[in-house]
């Protein structure tokens, strides 16, 4: 008979019963309010410090982010017709509307800076050799005892003998074909980088004709403003985009063309050359491209050929001036007028400030400044004497019950 095992057991230590597990969190559906006024600080603080290094980013590049979202706005209806024609393929239409560009922008300049180039350099040459060579001091000579006769019939107190003429006139000479073909060099150079800002800022305008749409919904959602508010700024800075690309640039290019055939037609040395610099001297208020034209008519007159000085005279001023007075107000039908004056500060200040893409900012951005004016008025302004008039709405009191009527 077996004897029962008495041996002690070792002891099995009883643990207490832990926390019970916790079901997951599942986030709400809803986005809450911060709890608490420094969760909102916190945020901003995040908030405007990501602000600013995303500025500090991409401020290198704002200016073609700005000229593509220009190219965007101003030739998006060519897009969407693209985009119909091959059977809604946006990216193809995107591509084919960039390429467009390309050959409408880079093609054409491309040409006409080469064509610059020659011209001021051969120009410049013109005038080096014209120092070493009789002819041109014998024509130098004729010209600045003209010049000393009609100073000396003035009665100066300075008497001619002491100016010298012809000093003058010859280093007046020199530093202007130095002037010329240091720029000459420098405009190929500095066409070279244009370029490849060109092509960055046709890259973005492929994106933004895919996306741009979608993007500027993201932004009317971020904007604390009502719909109407923004729709109206929208279309404002749609119109002013529109009507200052067609009636500035447009009309500047016309007129640098019409001007560089005059002075072809007529035989003045370099016709691209001043035609090319008529473009942005077309867009200065008043004056305009005769700052460019002018001293060609005069050049004419002095060199005896008065007929084509006359015929010249006039084709600037009936066919070249029309332009800017017929042509301008069809690109602009519908939009505001910029007073001459702000242009002229706009076209300067933007160049001075952006180089030579203020030649398109700074009109630009005026026109913008003035359309936000122009909603501030008609909302916040307008609105002002109309709250004033109904007056502030009464309001019912409740009548205080008696104890001692019935």
């Amino acid at each position: 008979m077996e004897k029962p095992d008495i041996s002690p057991q070792p002891e099995t230590k009883t643990r207490a019963p832990g926390p019970e597990p916790r079901e997951p969190v599942v986030p709400s559906p809803e986005w809450q309010a911060f709890p608490t006024q420094f969760a909102r600080l916190f945020f901003g603080a995040i908030t405007l410090l990501v602000l600013y290094y995303s500025y500090a980013i991409i401020k290198p590049y704002l200016i073609d982010i700005f000229l593509a979202f220009v190219l965007f706005i101003t030739v998006k209806p060519l897009y969407q017709g693209l985009t119909r024609i091959f059977f809604g393929r946006k990216i193809l239409a995107s591509g084919v509307t960039c390429l467009i560009l390309a050959l409408f922008i880079l093609v054409p300049l491309l040409t006409m800076v080469s064509i610059v180039a020659n011209q001021a350099l051969e120009f410049s040459g013109t005038i080096k050799e014209g120092l070493k060579s009789d002819q041109l001091w014998q024509w130098i000579d004729a010209k600045s005892n003209l010049i000393a006769s009609y100073l000396k019939s003035l009665n100066l107190p300075l008497p001619p003998e002491q100016i010298k003429l012809e000093d003058v006139i010859k280093t007046v000479l020199i530093r202007a074909s130095e002037f010329i073909y240091s720029n000459a060099i420098g405009l190929l150079r500095g066409f070279a980088m244009f370029f490849m800002d060109m092509l960055l800022v046709l890259m973005v305008a492929f994106f933004m004709f895919l996306q741009g749409d979608d993007f500027i919904e993201e932004v009317k959602k971020l904007s604390p403003l009502d719909a109407a508010h923004n729709e109206a700024i929208l279309q404002e800075m749609e119109a002013t985009i529109k009507a200052t690309m067609w009636s500035t640039v447009v009309v500047a290019i016309v007129q640098g063309a019409l001007g560089g055939l005059g002075f072809f037609a007529v035989g003045l040395p370099q016709p691209a050359f001043w035609g090319t610099v008529m473009i942005p001297a077309s867009v200065i208020p008043v004056v305009g491209a005769a700052i460019i034209w002018v001293p060609g008519v005069i050049y004419l007159f002095i060199q005896g050929q008065t007929m084509k000085a006359i015929g010249l005279l006039i084709y600037f001023v009936v066919i070249v001036g029309s332009v800017d007075n017929f042509l301008r107000p069809v690109l602009t039908k519908g939009s505001r007028s910029t007073p001459a004056i702000f242009i002229l500060f706009a076209i300067l200040g933007g160049i001075s400030y952006f180089g030579i893409a203020g030649f398109i900012l700074g009109p630009l951005i005026l026109s913008f400044l003035l359309s936000l004016l122009q909603i501030y008025q008609k909302t916040f302004l307008a609105a002002a004497p109309a709250a004033a008039a109904t007056g502030p709405s009464k309001t019912e009191r409740p009548t205080a019950v008696s104890g001692d009527g019935p």
